[in-house]
């Protein structure tokens, strides 16, 4: 079996987890339900199952795994009460103010951003060039990646107006960044799913950067990991991998594109690569996170590199980059 029909088998295989709703992350345990955030729902849960539990092996308001719900249950639920993860971006700004386009598709809100998803800002841009530099090519602006996406048909517009530049340049960095550094021989799609995964999910900050960067070592150019290391780039990278690009609506607002690639697909297809199934096991899913971007996955996996690729040198989509 080739690899290209092992991923499409492994990807039916995950439609029957798909769908399911998000269950509660060891890095916030008392998120019983699940939806990125603790509040009157687990109260009531841990009140509704108040003394031992009756299945064991399914009782999500036992926190603390002791075996029965009660006060220290109770307590984890209050102290870990609000939204899971800290939407404080520091210095850098949210793409969406440059505008939002909720309304091209539903998966970009704040209740979809659970399992460790982060809105998209402008450190995507930093992990991009510090890309490049490695690579000694000079730093790029987002009016750059920008009007290149314009100019190669990879958005929904011909022209740009407003700040379109700049949301596309921002939009198509990331993706860059995400995905560029992996070697013509050693990427395979499932690589985006585990390396986004681990840097979501894995709660120990410590052992999260090594399985992310053993990753880079095995699967990236060689020397990256280091040079990463080396220059203090770590966390922007990982925060980059960690960007939901379905964030603002951008993918869909703006950079839809209809290029084709090999004849089977559109490069809007390709950008689905780095969207994960809602179990975030899986790669190349689509908009709702329940179903494969089918038509992506009849495209080669040297033309899927490449595609990326060249939005790190701003070359041909669907021609030889790096």
């Amino acid at each position: 079996m080739n690899k290209r029909n092992g991923l499409k088998l492994t990807l039916v295989a995950g439609l029957l987890v798909a769908g399911q709703s998000a269950v509660a992350s060891e890095c916030c345990p008392a998120d019983i339900t699940g939806d990125g955030m603790v509040n009157t729902e687990e109260l009531l849960g841990v009140l509704a199952e108040w003394g031992p539990c009756q299945h064991p092996d399914h009782c999500p308001a036992d926190i603390d795994q002791s075996g029965a719900v009660g006060v220290d249950d109770l307590l984890a639920v209050l102290s870990g009460w609000g939204m899971c993860h800290d939407h404080d971006h520091g210095e850098y700004m949210d793409l969406t103010e440059w505008g939002d386009f909720h309304g091209s598709n539903g998966n970009s809100h704040d209740h979809e951003m659970v399992g460790g998803r982060t809105a998209i800002t402008t450190e995507a841009m930093v992990a991009y060039n510090n890309l490049r530099a490695f690579l000694d090519l000079p730093a790029l602006t987002y009016e750059d990646v920008g009007q290149w996406a314009f100019d190669e048909a990879l958005t929904n517009n011909s022209q740009a107006w407003g700040t379109d530049l700049q949301g596309v340049g921002l939009w198509y960095a990331m993706q860059g960044a995400k995905v560029g550094w992996i070697t013509d021989e050693g990427y395979d799609p499932q690589i985006l799913a585990d390396i986004q995964r681990t840097a979501r999910t894995v709660c120990d900050p410590v052992k999260m950067e090594a399985e992310v960067m053993d990753m880079v070592r095995q699967f990236g150019i060689d020397g990256y990991a280091d040079y990463l290391e080396q220059n203090g780039m770590v966390d922007t990278f990982i925060n980059t991998l960690k960007m939901e690009p379905h964030y603002g609506g951008w993918m869909h607002g703006r950079c839809h594109g209809f290029l084709s690639i090999e004849g089977v697909a559109i490069n809007h297809d390709i950008n689905h690569l780095t969207v994960l199934n809602w179990a975030q096991t899986l790669p190349f899913y689509n908009d709702t996170f329940d179903w494969p971007q089918w038509d992506a996955l009849d495209v080669s996996d040297s033309g899927v590199i490449e595609y990326y690729q060249s939005m790190v040198i701003l070359g041909d989509p669907v021609g030889d980059n790096m």
